[in-house]
């Protein structure tokens, strides 16, 4: 039990109020996100149809693709519209930077990303030259305008310059596949998917503003405010993201999840991931217990969000368990890939959303992605930080509907 010195330090749930210049806004400034989901999903129904229609051809030869040369369980038909408007983004506001950008700072950013994530001892070097060379030289170079047509023989070099970023791991591995893709076709019938790709984007990039901007309002006060009085970091081109980005990946999740809604409910087990950065301020008091990878919420304040949402779980047959940070993601996943039965629902910032949800793909986990309402951490977005949230109601729903089906299940 807290003591009352510490209780009575703790913020109460009233003083809990999301500040007024919050980068995005699922509730735009009230106090639900129903809304959202409802202008998500009409949004997203529209925008598969527009994809159907310029692309839908190249979507059914690369599902054939991907089912008999890289041996790839069926996916849904959203699943690839989406992998294709995510190249039409990467051509329109990366490949620019890609061309530009030397090759030995992309090839030395590159190999200290992946030498950080073999050896943590020297995480934090390898972590502080990469920023200097992200600053230095790939940063400047990224909205540089791409002259003349897109070609498959430029992709690779722009798969590397994302992958040199550290920020689009799971993304990067779609996109080399689609490129074996584009290689077993005609020349002019591959240029063809990738002008198709690009003009796809540009369609969303329009009328995404229209449908969704009202909840990214906050995106270009953050980088020309709080980022760009930022020194030389590690995160800065996963915080420099374009206010498209974060509504690709609203809609990526709405679709991704749809993909995935038939096998989430046929598992028995519940399983909640949720970030720590819904603690908020409570986190200075946090007791969470702590066994190998597991971190539980030990109750230890009332006013938490992660207390009210474990409780909330626990009620429905769920257990909740805590992710420290993104970066940790994959070492928690290890151990639901080794139960079948398990069905996962993991919470998650909007630009972690569709990392989050291709790995658990990737790794054969039944899964859903909620993302938060809004985002706090001191980490990525705010020096002091602000406890998080999320729709609760939805997550309810989405535990509700594996309850439901294994009730149901024989």
């Amino acid at each position: 039990m807290e003591s009352r010195k510490e209780a009575s330090m703790q913020p109460s749930i009233a003083t809990q109020k999301p500040a007024p210049d919050l980068v995005y806004d699922l509730r735009r400034g009230g106090s639900c996100s129903d809304g959202f989901y409802d202008d998500v999903s009409r949004f997203s129904n529209r925008l598969l149809a527009e994809i159907e229609l310029h692309a839908g051809q190249a979507l059914r030869g690369y599902s054939e693709y991907a089912q008999s040369c890289l041996k790839e369980a069926p996916r849904s038909q959203g699943e690839y519209a989406i992998e294709l408007l995510t190249l039409g983004m990467a051509l329109k506001l990366y490949a620019g930077a890609a061309r530009s950008t030397p090759r030995w700072a992309v090839r030395g950013a590159r190999e200290l990303f992946m030498l950080r994530s073999r050896r943590k001892p020297i995480k934090p070097l390898a972590d502080l030259l990469r920023a200097w060379i992200t600053r230095l030289f790939l940063m400047p170079n990224i909205g540089r305008t791409t002259l003349g047509q897109y070609s498959i023989e430029r992709l690779p070099t722009l798969i590397e310059w994302l992958q040199a970023t550290g920020e689009f791991e799971q993304e990067c591995m779609r996109l080399a596949n689609w490129v074996g893709f584009l290689r077993s076709l005609p020349p002019a019938e591959a240029e063809q998917w990738i002008q198709t790709s690009a003009h796809l984007f540009a369609w969303f990039e329009r009328n995404a503003d229209i449908a969704l901007g009202a909840y990214t309002p906050g995106v270009s006060g953050f980088l020309t405010g709080e980022y760009a009085a930022r020194g030389c970091r590690e995160d800065q081109i996963f915080c420099a993201r374009k206010p498209v980005e974060y509504q690709l990946n609203m809609v990526a999740a709405e679709i991704v999840n749809h993909g995935l809604r038939a096998e989430f409910e046929g598992k028995r087990r519940r399983i909640v991931l949720v970030p720590a950065c819904l603690r908020g301020p409570h986190e200075t008091f946090c007791r969470a217990r702590i066994s190998g990878d597991d971190i539980q919420c030990a109750a230890c304040s009332l006013g938490c969000a992660v207390n009210r949402i474990t409780g909330l779980m626990r009620s429905h047959g769920a257990k909740a368990y805590l992710v420290p940070h993104s970066a940790g993601f994959s070492r928690w996943l290890e151990r639901w890939q080794r139960e079948p039965d398990t069905a996962v629902t993991a919470v998650a910032c909007i630009l972690n959303i569709l990392p989050g949800g291709y790995e658990m793909r990737a790794r054969g986990i039944a899964s859903q992605c909620i993302p938060l309402d809004y985002p706090g951490c001191k980490k990525h977005w705010r020096a002091e930080g602000i406890a998080t949230g999320l729709n609760e109601d939805r997550l309810v729903q989405l535990v509700q509907l594996v309850q439901t089906a294994a009730v149901l299940k024989p």
